[in-house]
């Protein structure tokens, strides 16, 4: 009896001790860290602002008029009122000239949700609303541009030739995503972080990088799709990210520029992503279809061998056109099989089981491509490029020095048969 005392005594003494350690535990750990910042999520975000658009007992007369609705796109507004019967409305944003000025009518319907794109920084901009002959003026108040946005230093253009486009733009490192008109200023940006490509997608929307790293130095997390506006209506998130380019396909799915980070080397592989649920779909390793060693430029390196800068799908050919930089090479590949169709490039360097995939030039002044980008495939079956004109050569000894080389866009003709090009 004596000794089951002693062991009771002694469990109560170890759990008072326990219970002890436990609290001056958590003491110490309540001291020594900061309380986590609670960070509202994006769609939670844009749910809250979204409660400001309120239409009812809004009219023509008197709209309700939100500047920079989603908090990151601060040349835009959002026009909202109500009318008795289905009509069209449109709207007029003033620019310098009929170059920078926008016209947009919209579809017949009671409940007006206009969103306006356009508008200059740091003015009272005065917008027009028409419905039928009837017209109303609308002051949408901007803020000035940040402090550090990047401005045109000169502008050449022949309006006679041009549209009232905009001209889309993300930054290679620091900056904004921007876009110009042809006077060069500034009628549109986003205030959130985006590099890489920017384009209209097919509905109208934008894909451009998110703002995280999912590795150094500019591997991007994924890709939002937004609007104008700046609202994100998808996230893409990718395992091996996302950097330089994508291609819209006609099944609507993208082929991405990506990496596959445990094979120690970047970016050599493309992924195609399921546009409806963001799964990968396809990849192209192109460890598998090249030989790292062949082709070398003098930017070549055993981690980043390719550099693949340019991903593009033709439909007439059903292939994938991609474009090494590390290589000074433009290569395609049957989009089904993966396979090695033809390679654009000085041949100097590459294994003589590739020789065959080159194309041999014909005509006068034929120049190759050197540290390329943006190769496409016009709808006549061109393959341009982006020309960056470094060094010229594969061999160290008759480079080219940059200043008495030159950047240029480049046209060639290619015949897959003959095996020419021009």
């Amino acid at each position: 009896m004596e000794k089951k005392k002693k062991m009771i005594g002694i469990g109560l003494l170890c759990l008072i001790l326990l219970l002890l350690v436990c609290y001056v535990g958590l003491d110490l750990f309540s001291q020594n860290h900061e309380e986590v910042d609670q960070v509202v999520s994006l769609m939670d975000s844009q749910m809250e602002k979204e409660k400001e658009f309120q239409i009812e007992g809004y009219t023509l007369d008197n709209p309700n008029v939100i500047v920079n609705p989603y908090g990151n796109s601060p040349l835009t507004a959002l026009v909202i009122f109500q009318t008795d019967e289905d009509v069209e409305v449109t709207v007029t944003i003033p620019g310098k000239d009929k170059n920078s000025t926008f016209t947009h009518t919209f579809a017949a319907t009671k409940e007006h949700y206009l969103p306006i794109y356009g508008l200059y920084a740091g003015k009272k901009n005065e917008i027009t609303l028409s419905v039928g002959d009837q017209t109303k003026k609308v002051i949408i108040e901007t803020d000035a541009l940040p402090e550090d946005m990047i401005l045109p230093t000169s502008v050449k253009a022949d309006k006679s030739k041009l549209g009232n486009d905009l001209y889309f733009f993300t930054p290679s490192s620091s900056g904004y995503t921007v876009a110009y008109d042809v006077n060069g200023d500034v009628r549109w940006y986003l205030t959130n972080y985006a590099l890489w490509r920017i384009d209209r997608l097919e509905n109208g929307n934008l894909l451009v990088s998110t703002e995280r790293l999912v590795n150094s130095p500019y591997y991007m997390t994924g890709m939002y799709e937004m609007t104008l506006l700046g609202k994100v209506v998808k996230e893409y998130s990718l395992e091996g990210g996302y950097h330089h380019d994508y291609y819209e396909m006609p099944n609507g799915n993208f082929l991405v520029a990506s990496d596959n980070f445990s094979s120690g080397t970047v970016e050599d592989y493309i992924v195609e992503v399921d546009r409806e649920t963001g799964d990968i779909v396809k990849t192209f390793d192109l460890t598998k279809i090249l030989n790292k060693e062949d082709g070398k430029s003098e930017n070549w390196s055993q981690y980043d061998w390719f550099h693949n800068n340019s991903v593009w799908y033709d439909e007439k050919t059903n292939s994938v056109t991609l474009s090494g930089r590390h290589m000074d090479a433009v290569i395609n590949l049957d989009y089904d099989s993966g396979n090695l169709n033809w390679i654009i490039g000085d041949s100097t360097n590459w294994s003589e089981e590739y020789q065959k995939y080159f194309f041999t030039p014909v005509g006068e002044d034929f120049e190759w491509q050197w540290s390329q980008h943006a190769a496409m495939i016009t709808p006549e079956g061109y393959v341009f490029i982006l020309d960056n004109g470094n060094n010229k050569s594969k061999i160290a000894s008759e480079y080219v020095p940059a200043s008495e080389s030159y950047t240029r866009g480049v046209m060639y003709k290619i015949d897959t048969e003959k095996m020419t090009i021009e």
